[in-house]
């Protein structure tokens, strides 16, 4: 602890029923009705959390129907959902099966349409390599051979026009012939057409090797004729098959149209539960936030209701501390002129004696000129902080209430105290209290002694003078005095010649060991005589 020259400022650690300083006294009472106010507002809010609560309660509850809601409905739009399903699938199922069904007519139509495509090709192999000058070879002739005549009258039954050697010529110079005959609709062989070419086929000059020995042009259309005869033969065989594709693609033509719906519609169904999933998502995430908004909200309401409940009794207590308080902030103005007075006079008294000062005198004194003062005053009590003097205790002081008042005027007094101290107490407790501050000793008879008195006031360390006499180097008599000088922002003290740079946190103690002193005024006006009987 290091005591200072300043405005003594008590501390706060004092309980409400304690008797405080006059600072304290001052200030208590405003916070213990800072404190009342705060309760206040503190029941206010617990009322309107309370209101909070009680609404984000049915936020929840509806929160929770909307989520419970939403479940059920997504739980039947999830079965009409599996329903359709399982239909559309067992559709595509059937669907599948059928496609297969009709991929094998199919190939059963393809594969004996096969057949004829070696003729097929021949033939059109045949007719790619025929020129327009084959073509008007053959139209030259004025009177054709018979089996060119017998050709191109295969080709003309074909082509379904007449049989006359005009008629052949005229097909003979059509530009588009080879195109005819190339493109010619196979599919369009009935049985009629097939019987009548049937007459130039069954013909046995009528093969391709055959002809070719009158005209190699005649040779390509012979191979033709015969080609669209095996084609014909061949679709005619595999009509029926070709019939039962065909009602097979229209009908799975059919189911495949309505599947598509079917799907379609089912995606909409597992679109629309998949949007409610998403909402109920939503909706959980936001009642899980609103619970838990809810639940610190309670758990703070319950907090806060605790609170006001604990706070309840000190209220009772608080407004009766107020009262004590404002009764001892009246009493202020006598309670100071008092420790004034104990503060300037009482220290070189016993005990007893201060008390009668105090009972006898100074109180009666006080109230003769109506200055409010306490019926009952007590130095220490009134001046001492709890903590400092716990701190004085441990550090060497008795603990009766003597001592804690020439504790106060020891680190309180203006002046710079001087004990009379036979037994050593007082240097104990002072060495103890001021170790941690770098306590210079000194004696008076030490050689050094305004040396070292100079470098503690430079510096701000404490300083004890023990074991003083009735007299005291006058050298330091303007130390005593606290006869400081200003310069600028300097405070200076003079030392004998010298005048020293004066630091704020230099304290000076004296001690004596003379049981019953005598001290000229020039020195008991300059410092602050505290003695005991017990020092």
């Amino acid at each position: 602890m290091s005591p200072r020259r300043t405005t003594w400022r008590p501390s706060a650690a004092t309980r409400p029923s304690s008797r405080r300083s006059g600072a304290s006294s001052a200030t208590r009472p405003s916070k213990l009705k800072g404190g009342l106010e705060k309760l206040e507002e503190t029941k206010v809010q617990v009322s309107e959390m309370s209101k909070v609560a009680e609404e984000k309660k049915v936020v929840v509850a509806e929160a929770k129907r909307n989520c419970e809601e939403l479940l059920v409905e997504i739980v039947q739009d999830k079965r009409v959902a599996d329903d359709q399903e399982k239909q559309v699938n067992a559709e595509a199922n059937k669907i599948a099966k059928e496609a297969e069904e009709a991929d094998a007519i199919a190939k059963e139509c393809q594969e004996g349409l096969d057949k004829a495509m070696p003729a097929l090709q021949a033939a059109e192999a045949a007719l790619n390599v025929l020129t327009k000058k084959d073509m008007s070879e053959l139209k030259a002739y004025a009177k054709p051979p018979a089996l060119v005549e017998l050709t191109l009258q295969g080709v003309m039954t074909v082509l379904k026009r007449p049989t006359t050697w005009d008629e052949c010529k005229r097909q003979l110079g059509d530009p588009s012939f080879m195109s005819k005959l190339l493109e010619f609709d196979k599919d369009r062989l009935d049985d009629s057409l097939l019987k009548k070419i049937g007459k130039y086929t069954n013909n046995p000059d009528f093969q391709p090797d055959t002809v070719a020995k009158v005209s190699g042009a005649a040779k390509g259309l012979c191979l033709w004729v015969r080609a669209m005869e095996t084609y014909g033969y061949v679709a005619k065989e595999v009509a029926p098959k070709r019939a039962k594709l065909k009602a097979a693609q229209d009908t799975l033509a059919k189911k495949k149209a309505a599947l598509k719906t079917a799907q379609d519609q089912l995606d909409e169904v597992l679109a629309k539960v998949q949007a409610l999933r998403d909402k109920y998502d939503e909706s959980t995430s936001n009642k899980k936030q609103l619970e838990d908004e809810l639940e610190d909200l309670e758990g703070k309401l319950v907090r806060a209701e605790k609170l006001v409940t604990g706070l309840s009794g000190e209220r009772e207590r608080w407004e009766s501390s107020i009262s004590q308080f404002e009764r001892e902030i009246s009493m202020l103005p006598g309670d100071v002129v008092v420790a004034a007075a104990f503060m300037a006079y009482a220290g070189p008294f016993p005990s007893e004696y201060r008390e009668e000062l105090i009972r006898d005198t100074w109180l009666p004194q006080v109230r003769e000129l109506q200055i409010p003062a306490s019926e009952v005053f007590d130095f220490a009590l009134f001046l001492a902080n709890p903590s400092d003097v716990r701190d004085w205790n441990i550090q060497g002081l008795p603990a009766d209430s003597f001592s804690t008042e020439n504790g106060v005027m020891v680190t309180r007094s203006p002046r710079w105290p001087l004990m009379i101290d036979p037994q050593g107490q007082a240097n104990k407790w002072v060495k103890n209290m001021e170790e941690s501050n770098q306590l210079k000793v000194l004696n008076l008879n030490m050689p050094d002694l305004i040396r070292s008195v100079e470098n503690a006031i430079t510096f701000g360390n404490p300083v004890l003078l023990q074991d003083v006499l009735e007299t005291i180097d006058p050298t330091l008599e303007p130390l005593l005095a606290k006869a400081f000088i200003k310069r600028g922002n300097q405070t200076l003290v003079k030392l004998g010649d010298k005048e020293v740079d004066f630091n704020f946190d230099f304290r000076l103690y004296i001690t004596t060991k003379l049981g019953n002193p005598h001290y000229t005024p020039e020195i008991s006006t300059k410092v602050a005589l505290v003695s005991s009987t017990r020092w």
